[in-house]
C-alpha cells in the first residue's frame, strides 16, 4: 500500500473510532448510594465539646504547658466528623479545623486538618477496639513551616476522657524527632 492509499484508510479508521471516545450518557437509575460503613460509629466517642491540657515534653519551660478546646459533630448523614480545635501556650496559639471519615473503597479511616496558619495535616488512622486506641499517622507542614511526619495516639479512657500523645518527626523514617506532647481531653458536654 502506498502512502497515498493508507492516508484515506487511516482517516476513515480515526472517524470510526470517534463515537467510541465520546462520553456516554449517565443513567442515574443504575447508580446507588452505598450503605454507611458501621466502622464510622467508632468516631462517635469524639462527638461533643471538650477542653484539654497537655505538656510538650521537649519545649522550653515557658512553652511546656498547652491547653485548648475542641468541638466535634457529625455531618453529611453521619459519614464525616467535622471538628475544630484551639491550642495555646504562653507564647503561641493556633486553631485547626478538619474532617475525619472512612474511605469505602480502601476500607480505611482517613482524616484531614488545616490550621489558621494555612498548614495542612492529613493521614490515615487505625482503631484497635480491644485497647480503645486510635493511631492517626500523618504527613503535614509543621508549625516551623517544614515537612513533618507524625502520629496522634488517642486512648479512650471512658466516654468523657481521652488520653493522647503526639510525636512528630522531620523525616519519614522517624529518626529526627521535632516534638512530643502528652495530654488529656475532658468532655464538657
Amino acid at each position: 500500500m502506498t502512502q497515498q492509499q493508507w492516508k484515506p484508510a487511516l482517516i476513515i479508521a480515526a472517524i470510526m473510532m470517534v463515537p467510541g471516545c465520546t462520553v456516554s450518557n449517565v443513567d442515574f437509575a443504575t447508580i446507588s448510594r452505598p450503605d454507611r460503613a458501621p466502622d464510622l460509629d467508632a468516631y462517635s466517642v469524639f462527638v461533643g465539646s471538650w477542653t484539654w491540657e497537655a505538656e510538650m515534653l521537649n519545649a522550653a519551660d515557658r512553652d511546656k504547658s498547652w491547653s485548648g478546646t475542641a468541638e466535634w459533630s457529625w455531618i453529611l448523614d453521619k459519614r464525616c466528623l467535622r471538628g475544630e480545635v484551639s491550642s495555646h501556650s504562653a507564647h503561641m496559639d493556633f486553631t485547626a479545623a478538619g474532617i475525619w471519615s472512612w474511605n469505602p473503597k480502601s476500607k480505611q479511616y482517613i482524616w484531614t486538618m488545616f490550621n489558621n496558619w494555612g498548614y495542612p495535616q492529613h493521614g490515615k488512622a487505625g482503631y484497635n477496639e480491644a485497647s480503645k486506641t486510635w493511631d492517626m499517622n500523618y504527613r503535614s507542614i509543621g508549625l516551623d513551616g517544614t515537612t513533618s511526619y507524625g502520629r496522634h495516639r488517642i486512648t479512650v479512657v471512658d466516654n468523657d476522657t481521652l488520653d493522647w500523645e503526639l510525636s512528630e518527626w522531620a523525616d519519614a523514617l522517624h529518626t529526627i524527632k521535632k516534638m512530643e506532647m502528652k495530654g488529656t481531653y475532658r468532655r464538657v458536654r
